[in-house]
């Protein structure tokens, strides 16, 4: 450590907010119309880390980088983020910014105004597997939480973190209102039909279920749920969807998906089928072919 390096053992929340599809902007809008909206959001999300007593460390491309001296500080301004880019229009009501946001709880680094260390690693990895609009924390910095702020999270994954030897757990933190979410639990039919689907690839786990998470987004581009890194995955290629107690699978590749189920691989192309059992996703190719891109997939009764 420089001399110019001070760790400090004192426990802040470092949290990165994140544009989302900020890719497809530059795209749609054209590069100067795009880093104008991108800087201008930034900018005004900045108010509200300050506004929950958090300190803007930088701002990189489309995110923003802070840190908290609470967890529940930070989960405060990223409900505030979400709840003002919910109600923005930009540059038209045909167009909606998202944000993910990702935040751990632990010890840093300080250089010069900038932060380093294994909790802002974990941070950012965190925020890179959550979904536009949706706040994932570590198990740690859910544990720092009021009870009441624990109750409105659900475990999303189990995600590793490069240079760390043990995977870690991350929650979704639920910051919208739940009244719909209420509707559909109240509903006999419904909830007769107790199932959840989980998804396993390279160490990562998502679990699907009503009340918790009910679609999935696969594919190569980093704004997916699950990024493949696959040469033969589209960027968005394929979604997992789960509605009446059912999962359902649609292909939206250029390459199409293998399903294997019972030892038989079927091709999907360009189609919507339903999930049975257990069984092997392969994207772009069969699965024999495949071995390091593939997703396991389980669905159980609760």
């Amino acid at each position: 450590m420089g001399p110019s390096e001070k760790y400090n053992d004192k426990e802040v929340t470092v949290m990165f907010a994140d544009i989302v599809g900020s890719t497809r902007m530059y795209e749609i809008m054209g590069d100067k119309v795009a880093e104008a909206l991108i800087s201008n959001t930034l900018e005004q999300l900045s108010v509200f880390v300050t506004q929950s007593g958090g300190k803007i460390i930088k701002t990189i491309g489309d995110e923003i980088m802070c840190r908290f001296p609470q967890a529940d500080d930070a989960i405060t301004a990223a409900k505030d983020m979400h709840t003002f880019l919910s109600e923005k229009s930009a540059p038209s009501t045909n167009y909606k910014i998202a944000i993910r946001i990702g935040a751990h709880h632990g010890p840093i680094i300080e250089n010069n105004g900038d932060i380093f260390g294994d909790t802002v690693n974990i941070a950012a990895r965190v925020a890179s597997i959550a979904r536009g609009g949706k706040t994932m924390v570590t198990s740690y910095t859910h544990d720092q939480l009021p009870k009441a702020c624990q109750e409105r999270c659900q475990h999303f994954t189990r995600t590793n973190v490069k240079g760390k030897e043990q995977s870690i757990d991350v929650f979704d933190v639920a910051w919208e209102q739940t009244d719909e979410l209420t509707q559909i639990i109240g509903n006999h039919v419904v909830n007769a039909i107790k199932k959840n689907l989980t998804i396993e690839y390279r160490g990562s786990i998502i679990h699907m279920s009503l009340g918790t998470i009910t679609s999935t987004l696969i594919g190569r581009g980093q704004g997916c749920d699950l990024v493949i890194p696959s040469t033969h995955a589209s960027r968005e290629h394929c979604r997992i969807e789960y509605n009446q107690g059912k999962f359902t699978f649609s292909d939206n590749s250029a390459n199409g998906s293998y399903v294997k189920h019972n030892q038989t691989e079927l091709f999907f192309h360009q189609e919507r089928i339903p999930l049975l059992g257990e069984g092997i996703i392969s994207l772009g190719e069969p699965s024999a072919n495949n071995s390091a891109f593939l997703l396991k997939y389980t669905i159980k009764q609760q």
